[in-house]
């Protein structure tokens, strides 16, 4: 250790040591604050989301318990999916569709609205109805015997509408709050005549109570398979453009759901009661208009 060239080794070392040091310090002083507000940012959106996701399917499991529990009569469904077809449209219609046509040409931004509304249209005329609610009055017609033999059919339309569901609660989140806002309540309100129609129909099957509601649970539960889709498929991209394709093909489909209830209830109940719970949905959502911008 006496050796001048081993001294001066260890000085350089602990000198070297001593810069890295401070170095890293400044490092951190400017890029930590930096990196840390970014995970922030991004853990407190997916919180975000995965809460409205559990809230959603939370609104879908209290339709289900009503309906296990005390029932609805189907005038009282009808109201509801009358006032939840409203706020589907609404949201496709007063913040959709605006917020996209800031992105993308009128080309595009129409092949996604009619691709969702297709996409719908097609499931529910060759596989099977996507929404038990919005389809109340035509299962009115099938028997018990009926209802069971079709219903992995009305499992697989239901898991696509209902994961589309959690990946437009994950997209919406991007956009602007009155979007995120509206396409949020429009799914949440859409969950409860959802769950309990479904679970209503599961009953009249002839499943008993607890697998009925075990059984729309599991369904209604791919909601978050959409937010999972959504937050680490869908948002792993850096295009704003993707994300409103995306939502506008959701959108589409929103606009064949809303249209699909009031039309099929309009048949089976006075046309002044339907138009007045659809028209109830559409204010309400009109309401997030003042947290445009």
């Amino acid at each position: 250790m006496d050796d001048p060239g081993s001294r001066l080794s260890i000085f350089l070392g602990l000198y070297s040591v001593t810069v890295f040091t401070v170095q890293i310090k400044q490092y951190k002083r400017f890029i930590n604050p930096l990196v840390l507000t970014g995970i922030s940012i991004i853990m407190r959106a997916e919180m975000i989301t995965f809460t409205q996701s559990c809230i959603a399917l939370l609104s879908a499991t209290m339709g289900a318990i009503l309906a296990v529990s005390v029932g609805v009569s189907h005038r009282r469904l009808c109201a509801l999916i009358s006032f939840a077809a409203g706020t589907l449209i609404a949201t496709t219609l007063i913040h959709i569709l605006p917020e996209a046509r800031g992105v993308l040409s009128l080309p595009i931004l129409f092949s996604a609205l009619f691709s969702g509304y297709g996409l719908f249209f097609l499931i529910s005329r060759y596989v099977f109805h996507v929404c038990p609610a919005c389809s109340a009055s035509h299962f009115e017609e099938h028997t018990a015997s009926e209802i069971k033999s079709i219903a992995i059919l009305l499992f697989v339309a239901l898991g696509i509408h209902s994961t589309l569901d959690g990946v437009a609660i994950s997209v919406g989140h991007e956009m602007k709050r009155a979007v995120d806002l509206s396409i949020f309540m429009a799914i949440t309100i859409h969950k409860f005549p959802e769950g309990l129609a479904l679970c209503a129909l599961l009953l009249k099957a002839g499943f008993d109570r607890i697998k009925s509601l075990g059984l729309t649970l599991l369904l209604e539960s791919t909601t978050l398979l959409g937010w999972v889709l959504g937050n680490y498929v869908v948002r792993s991209g850096e295009e704003s453009r993707w994300f409103q394709w995306i939502l506008v093909h959701i959108g589409g489909g929103f606009i064949y759901l809303g249209l699909h209830a009031v039309l099929n209830e309009s048949k089976k109940h006075s046309p002044r009661f339907i138009f007045f719970f659809f028209l109830a949905g559409i204010l309400t959502i009109s309401l997030t208009l003042v947290l445009r911008g």
